[in-house]
């Protein structure tokens, strides 16, 4: 679905038209990247993947349960101001990791999740992927996943997507010699707060300082400012709306140039990820 017409067609065609050095991908993880259904039914985050385990105990699936229904409400709730929902969901993260670093989370409870294959790509995904790897195009990737980077390069290590221009902007933990998580690195990121200035604190803004063609994919209206504070010259927003079409149509239609509904594959970036590439040759 073509949201904003008129925008759309002008900065697709900035990107086709710009030089393919000038191009960055700027993508959100979690059901972006990945579905938002499997097999019938709904697909878990990584960190509600560890929530269905056993991993973690009893204790640590009722107390994060907890936390997912108090916060998760407000995360898309256009009835509070920005600030009150970067609030709200800081105070969430805060929450969540200290209770996974009280309740013993190791590396290998990351690496059991992701065995488990509960996270699934989004069909076209790995083309996608692929085609950024051989181009040499910076993959950006910003997650505010609980279980973090070590999470999602090992996902992409296991999907044989993993390649030197990916850069992982997200939560992650400091791991004592054993393996256990002892702390969680800051700045933590949550769905209010990701945005480029971000680059700086997880050092890849030289490897993105001049391309200022961007492709920004998201599921959230916080996913819709990833962007925020870079200098770029064409932005194409795609976005994936996946739940409450309807009631939310409204607000992504004013953020996003085109969306993709009803957990639809990931042709429309891949088709444009192509003409630029074709355009260049």
């Amino acid at each position: 679905m073509i949201t904003r017409r008129e925008n759309f067609d002008r900065q697709r065609q900035r990107l086709v038209r710009g030089a393919l050095s000038k191009l960055q991908v700027i993508a959100d993880f979690d059901r972006t990247l990945t579905t938002n259904f499997y097999q019938g039914r709904k697909s878990l985050s990584l960190l509600g993947a560890l929530r269905a385990s056993n991993f973690l105990g009893l204790d640590y699936q009722r107390h994060s349960q907890a936390l997912f229904d108090c916060y998760s409400p407000f995360e898309n709730d256009q009835t509070l101001s920005s600030m009150a929902r970067k609030s709200l969901m800081a105070e969430w993260w805060q929450k969540q990791f200290q209770l996974l670093i009280d309740s013993g989370l190791n590396r290998n409870h990351i690496n059991q999740v992701i065995d488990s294959r509960l996270a699934n790509l989004r069909p076209g995904v790995p083309e996608f992927i692929r085609l950024l790897a051989e181009h040499q195009v910076p993959l950006v990737i910003f997650s505010a996943s609980g279980l973090g980077e070590s999470a999602l390069r090992y996902f992409l290590e296991k999907e044989n997507l993993w390649s030197d221009n990916i850069s992982l902007i997200a939560n992650d933990f400091i791991w004592d010699e054993n393996g256990k998580a002892m702390a969680v690195r800051t700045p933590i990121i949550h769905s209010g707060n990701k945005d480029e200035a971000m680059l700086v604190d997880f050092g890849c803004f030289e490897r993105v300082k001049n391309r200022n063609n961007v492709l920004l994919l998201g599921d959230s209206l916080g996913d819709a400012g990833m962007a925020a504070g870079f200098s770029y010259q064409a932005l194409l927003k795609i976005g994936f709306l996946n739940d409450k079409i309807q009631e939310s149509l409204p607000a992504y239609r004013s953020l996003y140039d085109a969306l993709v509904l009803n957990d639809g594959d990931f042709s429309l970036p891949l088709e444009i990820l192509q003409e630029v590439i074709a355009y260049a040759d």
